[in-house]
């Protein structure tokens, strides 16, 4: 998925379910270890073929950090640049795992909108 999966010509908005299902995919990635935005961007594109830019990333991370989902904190290297490290909280814990729920009962209609009922 990248951010722009329209066909030629047409400009369609981004759906909030796609927004929501790249939160869900980022925090599922801090769960796993604590991880800085590059790492995000890149496991993201690696992981669940989502191309998105860099700058809707971290405004995913802002965001989540100021609802207490993810906190954060500087490493400092000798040498490169000082990176954010985010790490999940209990409260981010929880989320994911009401997001994952929703998310299976979602897929029932998902697929059934795609005539793939199994």
């Amino acid at each position: 998925m990248s951010s722009d999966d329209s066909p030629q010509g047409l400009n369609f908005p981004t759906e909030p379910l796609l927004k929501g299902i790249l939160s869900i995919a980022i925090i599922e990635l801090v769960k796993v270890k604590p991880i800085h935005g590059g790492e995000i961007y890149q496991s993201l594109k690696e992981k669940f073929q989502i191309d998105t830019p860099r700058g809707i990333i971290y405004t995913i991370l802002r965001k989540m950090e100021g609802e207490g989902l993810l906190v954060s904190n500087w490493d400092i290297q000798e040498s490169g640049p000082a990176r954010r490290i985010y790490h999940i909280t209990e409260e981010g814990l929880e989320y994911l795992k009401y997001a994952m729920d929703r998310l299976r009962r979602s897929r029932q209609i998902i697929m059934l909108l795609l005539g793939d009922e199994k």
